[in-house]
């Protein structure tokens, strides 16, 4: 644990890396851990755009006022025989910077 996280916490949401393809998160894990657990996503279930609470706009048509979400089905990479799980993915300000926002148990 860094002086930083134990003065003002950890960053919530989780702050995670995505790979995508075609517009789409095919895998995700946490960061900035670099061998935590992967996750490969196995199903998109649904896909939305929230607004911000951002307090001023932003120039972008994606990022900084609105939030793509996408509500996946993904199992972890190192036990693929177990059942998918839920999450919920956010871009927060375009590709690259992405939130787990929810992790359904």
């Amino acid at each position: 644990m860094s002086a930083f996280t134990r003065v003002f916490g950890a960053r919530q949401p989780t702050p995670i890396q995505v790979r995508w393809l075609d517009g789409e998160p095919v895998e995700f894990q946490r960061r900035p851990v670099r061998r935590g657990a992967r996750y490969l996503v196995t199903d998109v279930q649904e896909r939305w755009i929230e607004e911000s609470p951002w307090p001023f706009p932003s120039p972008k048509p994606i990022g900084g006022d609105q939030l793509r979400c996408w509500r996946v089905l993904a199992r972890s990479a190192e036990e693929p025989q177990a059942p998918a799980r839920e999450f919920v993915l956010r871009m927060r300000s375009g590709p690259g910077v992405w939130d787990l926002v929810r992790v359904a148990e």
